[in-house]
């Protein structure tokens, strides 16, 4: 990533020792950066190479549980878990009923532990784009961005190692544990079937401890497994927590039991619990291996590489007071206007991360638009001048495979929640702003106000799935476009060396400018809006192919 922090002073410091000595020079000549009315005249091909870096880790926020609207929040918000309950991983939801029932803990809570996760994305795009002019009024181009997309993702599960209330179940491993808890339960049928034929068979109590015992003995064996060789649910409680020592308490209560009717066969302490809490790689297993149900990528950092949302435009020029002349326009007088308008059709050329990554970053919409421009050049003497760009942009209906929550802050979703959904990405407005000052012939100092304004995404299909443990679920695909309106507004500064007046007034050499444009998010609202910081270098190369 480009350091900032020793850019901006220095280009500070030159604008400021050029300003000194540009009273006595006078050009409307560099354009300088962002997007403005001109277009190249017939015959002209601009061609420019840009690379752009961005880098975001906060977002403005919207609908994170504790957080207010609008307010700055780390990109892992959502990862970040004080316990990973039912409420994040659903396969723990038969656990969490299961172990209540058996502990007697009416409050228990399954838990594989806090996640703390900090995610920072940044993506460097090279687009390369040429404009060429059919007229001197109207210009066709295309433009091909080249994009590597990372996601530079840290995750750390229990962090003080004391949160966690279930781990792996030591049977998914070990094939001498469901032989242990297979004799334990064992314990469970001798005794029950000792006292149905000791002399105690009918006494008060009897049957009613044997059919209890005999109930607590299939929860375990449905839980920790042993029976038939089955190995029962993929997490138990850990030897030493709570629930574990609740559980081995009421075997010991039943043992009593037994032995106040003279049976003695129940001689174990309880079944096998966890060994150990999870650690951030068994949690990259638990999320990745297709066991679990989950079948996704683990959370670590991605890094996509392709081509971007190609984009075909044209533009045309309404109205221009230099009426096409270069010595107008490098020596200007008084109040000028120029007025263009343009269309672009984007195509879905770029890519999505898969479904099954929670946390990577596309190179694109992998959709198509259709965008209208206007833009509109107001100039002032031979140094002051801005231009005012609005955009509207209809973005295409398609359809696509996504995972579909129950509710946006769901984010760690089963693979069986995938379902092909239609997708409508919602209409965009965008509001540009460019002041610029132009020192001479050479040197452009600009700045610019943007302002976004998306639409909700609209996304449709309702689908009746069964999930992992068997039960029937309704998905609603229109909870994907919740939160998906958003404003953006962005502030930047750049600066523009160019050759193309002093080149136009000799007739020869190279005809080129080179800018250099820093801006930032700085307000959000509505949505969920990534806080940008964007540094880009553009070089333009200005050449004639035919006619003057």
């Amino acid at each position: 990533m480009m350091q900032t922090s020793r850019l901006r002073p220095a280009l500070l410091a030159l604008s400021w020792a050029l300003i000194s000595v540009s009273s006595a020079l006078r050009a409307q000549a560099v354009t300088g950066v962002g997007d403005d009315a001109t277009l190249p005249k017939r015959g002209q091909l601009r061609f420019s190479i840009l690379s752009v870096w961005s880098a975001w880790s906060e977002r403005y926020g919207q609908g994170s549980t504790g957080r207010p609207n609008g307010s700055l929040e780390p990109l892992g918000v959502n990862f970040n878990f004080d316990s990973i309950g039912v409420a994040q991983f659903e396969n723990l939801a038969p656990v969490q009923s299961s172990i209540r029932s058996l502990a007697g803990l009416p409050l228990f809570t399954a838990s594989l532990g806090a996640a703390r996760v900090v995610v920072r994305d940044n993506s460097l795009s090279t687009p390369l784009a040429l404009e060429v002019g059919l007229t001197n009024r109207i210009a066709l181009s295309l433009m091909v961005p080249f994009v590597t997309a990372t996601s530079d993702v840290n995750f750390v599960l229990n962090p003080t190692g004391h949160e966690p209330t279930l781990g792996y179940n030591p049977t998914l491993f070990a094939p001498a544990v469901i032989t242990s808890d297979a004799a334990f339960l064992a314990q469970f049928d001798s005794a029950s079937a000792q006292l149905a034929r000791s002399a105690n068979a009918n006494a008060p109590g009897a049957a009613a401890l044997r059919s209890s015992a005999n109930a607590f003995a299939s929860g375990l064996a449905q839980v920790y497994g042993g029976r038939n060789g089955a190995k029962g649910f993929l997490f138990v409680p850990i030897a030493g927590t709570t629930a574990q020592s609740a559980i081995e308490a009421k075997v010991a209560a039943f043992r009593a039991q037994y032995a106040a009717f003279g049976v003695s066969a129940i001689t174990g302490t309880g079944p096998v619990g966890a060994q150990a809490p999870l650690t951030a790689s068994d949690m990259q297993t638990v999320l990745s291996d297709a066991t679990f149900g989950i079948n996704a990528k683990p959370l670590a950092t991605a890094v996509t590489h392709g081509i971007g949302d190609i984009e075909i435009g044209v533009k045309a020029s309404l109205f221009d007071s230099f009426h096409g002349s270069d010595s107008a326009r490098f020596a200007p007088k008084g109040f000028n206007w120029r007025q263009s308008v343009g269309g672009v059709f984007r195509l879905g050329t770029g890519t999505l991360p898969s479904n099954a990554d929670f946390t990577a970053v596309g190179t694109g919409d992998h959709q198509s638009d259709i965008q209208v421009r206007s833009y509109t050049d107001l100039l002032y003497g031979p140094h002051f001048w801005v231009s005012i760009v609005a955009e509207f942009t209809s973005q295409a209906a398609d359809q696509l495979t996504l995972r579909i929550p129950d509710s946006p802050s769901q984010v760690i979703l089963a693979s069986y929640r995938a379902e092909p959904v239609q997708r409508h990405l919602g209409s965009i407005v965008d509001l540009q702003i460019n002041p610029r000052w132009n020192l001479n012939d050479f040197l452009s100092l600009s700045g610019q106000y943007y302002y976004r304004h998306k639409a909700a995404d609209t996304y449709s299909g309702v689908f009746n799935v069964i999930d992992n443990a068997g039960n029937s679920v309704t998905l609603n695909a229109n909870v994907l476009g919740m939160y998906t309106e958003a404003s953006e507004s962005r502030m930047g500064i750049g600066a523009t060396y160019s050759t193309v007046a002093t080149v136009a007034k000799k007739k020869s050499g190279l005809a080129f400018d080179i800018s250099y444009f820093h801006y930032e998010t700085t307000l959000g609202s509505l949505g969920r809006v990534p806080k940008l910081s964007v540094d880009q270098v553009t070089l333009r190369i200005y050449r004639t192919l035919f006619g003057r």
